[in-house]
């Protein structure tokens, strides 16, 4: 029995010698399927299995074990500046190497509608380092593991003149709760990270980070990298070669 549903493609792998396991994210979270014979006729799948390409896929459960088989996809979207652009093919091998292993299990319909929008915005951008801030940001949130930047995340008050800021504890830390992990952040600082976190949108963000200064742009890409890597405990490995072509 068939059944198709939206999908972003992650991963490919060749399995014997005319097989792909492919890797998908779905609105209901990442799954493996197998495209029989993939590798032997590649008209089939032509150009639908590059990385964060938007498909339809058609999937039918098979007769044994649990790995559904790819019967086919239809083109939603295909991104094309990485194909021209080295700087975003790094990016784009960043998005899907930290998509592909931190994905939280209980994805929500809203969050790959997110994503999708995400990547086609990415086509109009031209630069990619406040895209990675923005990025990083937002997949925080999407994995429960957003900074808390408006009350202490200790005591629950919101501080009123010394702000301290700790990323082991998740955040904002008051005068009172302030420990060891904790720097000061002054005034400008906590403001510019409450407004970065109310935004949705890619352009919204790009242009709000595009007015500020080199010296803060700075704290924020450095800021919300070292969270980020922090609270998800892993370091992707396309992330040197990103910032080395940054």
């Amino acid at each position: 029995m068939l059944f198709s549903l939206p999908a972003l493609v992650l991963d490919k792998v060749e399995r014997n010698e005319i097989d792909l396991l492919v890797t998908l994210l779905t609105p209901g979270g990442k799954i493996r399927t197998l495209a029989k014979g993939a590798q032997k006729s590649k008209r089939r799948f032509l150009n639908l299995l590059e990385y964060l390409t938007y498909l339809k896929v058609h999937l039918r459960k098979p007769q044994k074990g649990k790995t559904l088989i790819l019967e086919g996809a239809d083109l939603l979207y295909l991104p094309e500046s990485p194909r021209i652009d080295i700087a975003k093919f790094y990016f784009f091998s960043y998005l899907t190497e930290v998509l592909e292993i931190t994905s939280p299990e209980a994805f929500k319909k809203k969050d790959f509608e997110w994503l999708v929008e995400f990547i086609k915005e990415l086509e109009e951008v031209s630069t990619i380092k406040e895209a990675k801030t923005f990025f990083e940001l937002k997949w925080l949130q999407i994995c429960g593991l957003y900074p808390q930047v408006f009350e202490c995340v200790s005591c629950g008050r919101e501080p009123k003149k010394i702000y301290y800021f700790s990323i082991p504890s998740g955040g904002l830390l008051c005068f009172s709760c302030k420990d060891e992990t904790s720097f000061p952040l002054n005034f400008n600082q906590i403001e510019l990270l409450r407004k970065i976190v109310r935004i949705k949108k890619l352009k919204e963000g790009e242009t709000l980070m595009q007015g500020l200064s080199a010296v803060e742009r700075s704290f924020l890409a450095r800021l919300i990298e070292e969270f980020f890597l922090f609270h998800l405990d892993w370091e992707p490995r396309s992330l040197r070669i990103l910032k080395e072509g940054l």
